[in-house]
């Protein structure tokens, strides 16, 4: 239901936390984020249709270097939370895995979302195993290798997708999937949980659903309607139901707000739900228990909110923004939501994708239109 992309546990020291709402209720995230997602380079040999990087094939001279890199993790173990290591493409980087090692000397917990190209072999992934890294991140946006190439716009993806699933069962290395859900790729769905649960199953700890926010590359693709979320959701906690691994969504919050509404249906009482709310990550979104780090060292709420610029961590310590930026105490208000995002009594577990709300309306607060529930009245 979050990291702003890959949601995995928090494996280390829970952060503080402050349970909030009148009926629904999450968390406030103010002391530190569960996850910190660091784009460690903006190159990447593929060409995918939604990359929020807009990322290009050659680093960036004015990445953070290999020591700032190491500063950088040790302010992560002083905030207890996980690093997820996205970019552009990891593997790009040369100095990856003395990184990665490094990391698990001072006992960050690590995941990696490389790009499914030939840099992913199957020495790299167990490497990956040996040096303790959490979980993998494989892509699959499409069934089939037609499908999935033409989104990724790169030949071959789909083989190196399953080529990687093949090295992950033989290391015995936890795979989350992630795939993008647009106006093309949702009807496929279907037909990729069938491949992963016959053909991938043993990796695959976790599927995640990613709902496509307009940004980068992915301005040009079609959005589905929020009524076909609204469909998705229904079958995504159908499935969920007999699914051999976790279902979940990314920049979809309201799934909880969906996830409530059935389990109301199904007998259980307020009481009882509000006790799922930190299992659930209810009240988890972009600034709130989520923070991105650029290649440059440049901090936003997340990596599909590239606004506002909260300070570099060149210059700060990310300890000190995320604590103190004024920015993500605004974007941690739910009451300071607007449109019916502001009047819904699910706001504080949910609060919508500030980063689509952005994206599609220029305001950090709006409604976000993904969502077909509409509150019934104003007085939550």
């Amino acid at each position: 239901m979050h990291p702003s992309s890959t949601s995995l546990a928090h494996p280390g020291r829970a952060p503080k936390a402050s349970l909030v709402g009148a009926r629904f209720p999450g968390y406030v995230y103010d002391h530190a984020p569960r996850n910190v997602y660091w784009e460690t380079t903006i190159a990447c040999d593929l060409a995918c249709k939604h990359c929020r990087a807009n990322a290009i094939q050659d680093r960036d001279p004015l990445e953070l270097t290999f020591e700032e890199g190491k500063a950088l993790l040790k302010e992560i173990k002083q905030l207890g939370s996980m690093v997820i290591l996205t970019g552009g493409d990891p593997m790009k980087r040369p100095d990856l895995f003395d990184l990665i090692t490094y990391a698990r000397e001072i006992k960050v917990p690590v995941a990696i979302t490389p790009s499914t190209t030939p840099t992913v072999t199957q020495e790299a992934v167990h490497r990956f195993k040996e040096l303790g890294v959490a979980a993998m991140g494989v892509s699959l946006d499409g069934p089939t290798e037609e499908l999935h190439d033409a989104f990724r716009g790169v030949p071959g993806t789909f083989a190196h997708s399953m080529d990687a699933l093949a090295y992950a069962r033989v290391a015995r290395m936890p795979v989350q999937i992630n795939t993008t859900v647009t106006a093309d790729t949702i009807a496929h769905l279907p037909d990729i949980y069938e491949l992963l649960k016959t053909s991938a199953s043993p990796p695959v700890r976790r599927w995640s659903l990613f709902l496509l926010v307009p940004v980068g590359r992915g301005l040009t693709l079609g959005m589905p309607s929020a009524e076909q979320i609204e469909e998705l959701f229904e079958w995504a906690y159908d499935t969920a139901q007999e699914a051999p691994f976790h279902i979940a969504t990314v920049e979809a919050p309201h799934y909880r707000r969906y996830h409530i509404q059935r389990k109301l249906a199904e007998g259980m009482d307020e009481e009882e739900i509000a006790k799922l709310a930190k299992r659930l990550s209810f009240g988890m979104r972009d600034g709130n228990g989520v923070i991105f780090v650029s290649h440059r060292g440049d901090v936003f709420p997340a990596g599909f909110l590239p606004y506002p610029l909260l300070g570099n961590v060149r210059e700060q310590s990310l300890t000190e923004i995320y604590r103190n930026a004024p920015e993500l105490a605004g974007l941690r208000d739910m009451d300071a939501l607007q449109g019916k995002c502001g009047r819904c009594e699910y706001r504080w577990a949910c609060g919508g994708s500030r980063a689509r709300a952005y994206a599609t309306t220029g305001s950090l607060m709006e409604s976000d239109p993904f969502c077909a529930y509409e509150p019934s009245d104003g007085s939550a």
